[in-house]
């Protein structure tokens, strides 16, 4: 069985994502952009021939929306090779034009004496008084409830909620009923736990890569959230990432739990800007941290949305 991340070898430095294996999120029209990141990633690290060397960071734009009907090419350029870092560009290409670029450094694990881990609350290693996945209400359980309550016309994506490839359980706490046209104002901080659902093979750097997938898909979303929107809603007009970077510190297994903790400290000007955090819950190590810049912006009144809102409430 295929994943979201494997690609075929067209040539040296070239390779391409089958459209079959390109998947779209429920509700959006173009592939997930975490998917293309993770794929980019993957590319890059495939093309670095050095043992145990992994990625340490990567600098990531969205230039424009990838079609599920086209395969997707990666065009891998080595950049530099140098006695402690590589460095490797990577242009993601559909039918001709180039929709995505990345700048990946890689380095090869070292011991360092010089090591500290401080949250911008001034608290040393993971946010604390956080419940243990294992006890933690699932997503899944969520979705399961609407299937049971929700209108008829909600219940195809609720279905494409459910067969998402990241597992996603909520760390403090049931969120608000997603059901609710007016959900309350919340703090524009979330935390959740999260893996890939299936098991992966452990070649070098796929952890990263589908980090990189994960870290995609909620980090934007907590900017919605003092706004009382929730996601999908018909009040929404716009959500799209245009620029994602991403810092690897450590070891971890992408498909064993993470604490994704995130932050939107601004949102304006029809974007928003967010902060995340991926720490392993054995240990307590902050293994990988994120930044993100996206769309956001407001729909304009229509029937159309007035209509999805009478159909939020049932009515």
């Amino acid at each position: 069985r295929r994943s979201h991340l494997d690609l075929d070898e067209v040539d040296s430095g070239l390779y391409r994502a089958s459209s079959k294996l390109l998947w779209v999120p429920p509700g959006g029209k173009s592939v997930f952009g975490g998917q293309v990141m993770g794929q980019a990633l993957h590319a890059a690290q495939l093309t670095v021939h050095r043992d145990s060397w992994l990625p340490i960071s990567l600098h990531s734009y969205f230039l424009k929306r990838g079609s599920p009907n086209s395969d997707i090419i990666y065009q891998c350029r080595e950049t530099s090779n140098l006695r402690s870092f590589d460095s490797r560009s990577v242009d993601a290409i559909q039918n001709g034009q180039i929709i995505f670029k990345m700048q990946a450094q890689f380095a090869r694990p070292e011991e360092s004496q010089l090591r500290h881990v401080e949250r911008a609350d001034g608290v040393t290693g993971m946010p604390r008084g956080v419940v243990a996945p294992d006890e933690c209400l699932g997503m899944d359980d969520l979705l399961g409830d609407l299937m049971a309550r929700a209108p008829a016309a909600l219940l195809p994506l609720i279905e494409e909620l459910r067969a998402s490839p990241i597992e996603v359980r909520y760390a403090v706490g049931a969120p608000h009923d997603p059901l609710d046209p007016d959900p309350p104002s919340m703090p524009s901080r979330q935390l959740l736990w999260v893996r890939i659902r299936e098991p992966i093979t452990k070649a070098p750097g796929l952890d990263a890569a589908c980090a990189a997938y994960i870290s995609d898909q909620p980090l934007l979303l907590t900017a919605l959230r003092p706004h009382r929107i929730s996601f999908p809603s018909p009040k929404l007009g716009a959500l799209a990432t245009l620029d994602h970077s991403m810092w690897f510190h450590g070891p971890f297994d992408a498909d064993d739990w993470l604490l994704y903790d995130m932050h939107a400290p601004f949102a304006g000007s029809g974007r928003a800007l967010c902060f995340g955090h991926l720490y392993r819950p054995d240990t307590g190590q902050l293994v990988a941290s994120c930044a993100q810049q996206g769309v956001l912006r407001l729909a304009k009144p229509t029937l159309k949305n007035k209509a999805a809102l009478f159909a939020m409430r049932g009515a």
